[in-house]
């Protein structure tokens, strides 16, 4: 049996409290340390929110934002407090989530402690405070972790009290209670889109009230009414905003898919994916690198058979008002997971979080009190004290290994495991970071040029920047076809974008291999390229055509064909992106194949610097014989806007091309 609230002794309170802040200092260690290291760089997610974020300290006001498939406002604005409390480095980004990890656990202690007693409460905080789950996300630098405290606090303000209290003035506290815990509420919703799960989780437990417990119904529902209603109407300007905005909540089209389906009457991709999420503590969590070892449980077994065991208890204890609450909370906590995409996904199922961690506690406590009952009908007057001692510090040592346990697969699995995972090193621009620190060692060098994925030409100068405590000039390109050439002729080609077959061969004739690692490598051009300009020049003469060497004179239909332009800039440009386009034509004017690229990050790149271009086009099977004029230009992606040349024209005529019959 599983000691109420009511029957703790005031002196396993005060101690409580210090085991407490134990608890908050392993915590703490679990997310404060290696943070350089663990996750290994800076998720996309995380450099499109810091945007989100410095936009907002320097001015921007927001009620709801748009971009990135939609995101509530609260947590944005808070963490552009720390960014410039803290300043845009690594230690100011994570110092929010950081903080809301540890306020999570804290919060769950209390509201467990309310619900169950000290001894589940302090099990679940423990392993709160070294799971993977709730590590993860603590050290995750997005909002989905701001969402917890909002919710604890406010589930910790509405949850009833066993007994009415008999106080005078207790009316008027219970009032401003129910509007702080509306404010709270409103929070929650308004941080992540979870947290729009809170206000059901309460009106599930009114549903569950009047089905089991009529009198605490009568006694609380104001409160709850008062609290609810309190948030919708804070919440209220938010939702107005997003239906006043086209297109401005993507989120549930893009995993949305189950829901979508559902609502057309297709059951299956919802019960798949329910069964998916169902089977998320001990048979495949989280499918996604991105956020978990893939399909890592939340548990291991031994302590996913303990949460199920705590699930059963409260279904046998059903008719008590803790166990009916938590049974809630699960429920609708996991439910987003029911009807999204993908199955089981940590991020879906954060509203769930902490009861998760609470009926793992009390199957764990269930059991190790049985475990207590049955040794003390085993002693007797002649058992050595030894041995006395032993039995009664059995509980202790059992529920202390269990910490221990989550403690090292936490570990094992994130720290070793996932953090040094190619896909995840991948996606959290690992080797940018490895590049940052290698610039930190060689102060020297003041100005580089860095090859990356063409995905991340916009995000990855910001990695660098937030990893870097120098300024320094830095220029980016796509290495797969491209090249940057500075003054200094040093060049940098990472994990992210393995250079393709002609950007190798320009390797092995003009340049030198200077430093290699296991995530980049640094080149050297042997001689700087000083090229006269041709007749190409746009914007003015700020980017100029400086040489073009392309395909022989003859050619067949279903030849690949490949042109390398090499180009000088004079910063800044009238266009913020560029695309370089190389078409040929026929003669008509129309297009019969080409190569659109965007491979460089205009806004990165410095004066006089060299632009190497590869162009590749497969020329039609079916092309006729003839003589085709080849064109070459620049235009702006988003609006199509083309650069124009001093003559007016917005386009420059390479050497022809003969095409002869195969």
């Amino acid at each position: 049996m599983i000691a109420s609230p009511s029957s703790n002794p005031k002196s396993a309170v005060k101690n409580s409290l210090w085991i407490m802040v134990a608890i908050l200092l392993l915590a703490a260690a679990f997310r404060f340390l290696a943070i350089d290291s663990a996750p290994p760089g800076w998720r996309d997610d995380e450099l499109i929110e810091f945007n989100m974020d410095r936009r907002i300290a320097d001015g921007w006001r927001p009620l709801f934002i748009t971009e990135a498939e939609g995101h509530e406002p609260v947590y944005h604005y808070i963490h552009a407090g720390t960014i410039l409390l803290f300043g845009d480095d690594i230690i100011g980004y994570k110092w929010l989530p950081f903080a809301c990890g540890l306020l999570t656990i804290a919060l769950t202690f209390a509201l467990a402690r309310k619900m169950f007693g000290v001894k589940v409460a302090l099990l679940a905080a423990a392993l709160m405070a070294v799971s993977f789950w709730p590590v993860m996300y603590s050290r995750f630098g997005v909002r989905h972790i701001g969402l917890l405290p909002w919710m604890l606090a406010a589930l910790y303000l509405l949850y009833p009290s066993p007994q009415p209290s008999p106080q005078q003035g207790e009316g008027v506290k219970s009032v401003w209670r129910a509007v702080l815990t509306g404010l709270c509420l409103a929070a929650a919703i308004m941080t992540y889109f979870a947290g729009r799960a809170v206000p059901l989780i309460l009106i599930g437990f009114l549903i569950y009230l009047a089905v089991f417990n009529r009198s605490v119904l009568r006694r609380v529902w104001w409160r709850y009414a008062l609290a609810i209603g309190t948030a919708a109407l804070i919440a209220l300007p938010m939702f107005v905003e997003i239906a006043n905005t086209p297109g401005g909540e993507k989120r549930t089209e893009v995993v949305g898919g189950p829901l979508i389906e559902l609502r057309k009457g297709n059951l299956q991709p919802a019960i798949d994916t329910t069964l998916g999420t169902l089977g998320m503590f001990t048979f495949a969590g989280d499918p996604e690198w991105l956020y978990n070892v893939e399909h890592r449980p939340v548990f291991d077994w031994i302590t996913g058979l303990f949460f199920y065991l705590g699930v059963i208890i409260c279904l046998v204890r059903l008719k008590h008002i803790e166990s009916g609450f938590a049974l809630v909370w699960l429920i609708v906590g996991l439910a987003p997971a029911f009807v999204s995409i993908p199955a089981a996904s940590f991020s879906h199922t954060i509203a769930a979080l902490p009861v998760v961690y609470m009926l793992a506690a009390i199957g764990a406590v269930g059991m190790i009190s049985w475990l207590n009952d049955k040794m003390t009908r085993w002693q007797d007057d002649k058992m050595n004290s030894n041995r006395r001692i032993i039995l009664s510090s059995l509980p202790l040592v059992i529920l202390s290994m269990l910490v221990v346990l989550s403690a090292w697969l936490t570990i094992r699995d994130y720290f070793g495991t996932w953090a040094n995972e190619y896909i995840v090193r991948f996606q959290y621009h690992a080797p940018t970071r490895d590049v940052a620190r290698w610039l930190n060692q060689n102060p020297e060098i003041a100005s580089i040029a860095l090859g990356t994925n063409p995905n991340q030409l916009a995000l990855d100068p910001l990695a660098l920047k937030l990893d870097m405590p120098r300024d320094i000039a830095a220029s980016w390109f796509n290495s797969e076809s491209a090249l940057v050439v500075d003054q200094n002729s040093r060049f940098i080609l990472t994990q992210l974008q393995k250079p393709g077959a002609e950007v190798q061969k320009i390797l092995q004739d003009q340049a030198q291999l200077e430093t290699a690692s296991p995530a980049f490598e640094v080149y050297r051009f042997m001689t700087y390229p000083r090229m006269a300009p041709l007749d190409g020049a746009f914007d003015s003469g700020r980017l100029v055509l400086r040489s073009g060497t392309g395909v022989p004179d003859r050619v067949r239909p279903g030849d690949m064909l490949t042109w390398r332009t090499a180009w000088s800039i004079d910063p800044p440009l009238s266009q913020p992106r560029l695309k370089i386009f190389l078409h040929v034509l026929n003669d008509r004017g129309e297009v019969v194949a080409g190569d659109d690229r965007e491979d460089f990050n205009f806004s990165t790149l410095g004066q006089d610097e060299r632009l190497i271009q590869v162009s590749q086009v497969t020329l039609p099977p079916d092309l006729p014989p003839g003589r085709y004029a080849v064109e070459i230009g620049w235009y702006n992606p988003i609006t199509g806007e083309r650069l124009k040349r001093d003559d007016g024209s917005d386009l420059y005529l390479l050497p022809a091309l003969e095409v002869i019959a195969p």
